[in-house]
C-alpha cells in the first residue's frame, strides 16, 4: 500500500477514485470538499488535538508540537486474535513502523 498526502485545495486535481481520501486535519474541511468526496475521517485520530493548537500550533512553534503529538499512542484493534495472520500488523508495515502486540 503506497501512502501519499495532499491539501484540501488540491484535491479536486486529483484523479477521482485513484486514491483512498483519508481526513486527519482537526479543522472542520471545506463545505465543498464535504459535499463532493468520500472520505474516511480520522480526524480525531490523527489530528492534532485542538488543546495542542491552542499551545503549539505546528507553524508557530514545531519543537514543542512534534513531542506531544508523538506521545500518544495507537491501538489498531480488530477481530483477529492470532497477530501472526491478521492486517493490524499489514498495516504497520505500510507505514514503516513495527506494531506491538498488546
Amino acid at each position: 500500500m503506497k501512502v501519499c498526502s495532499t491539501y484540501y485545495d488540491n484535491v479536486p486535481d486529483l484523479e477521482r477514485g485513484k486514491y483512498t481520501l483519508v481526513r486527519v486535519s482537526c479543522a472542520e474541511p471545506p463545505a465543498w470538499f464535504m459535499e463532493s468526496y468520500d472520505h474516511v475521517d480520522l480526524s480525531g485520530t490523527f489530528g492534532p488535538t485542538p488543546q495542542m493548537l491552542v499551545e503549539c500550533h505546528p507553524t508557530k512553534d514545531w519543537e514543542t508540537f512534534v513531542p506531544r503529538y508523538e506521545k500518544r499512542p495507537l491501538l489498531l484493534i480488530c477481530y483477529e486474535a492470532p497477530p501472526e495472520n491478521c492486517h493490524r500488523h499489514l498495516i504497520g508495515g505500510f507505514l514503516g513502523i513495527d506494531v506491538q502486540e498488546v
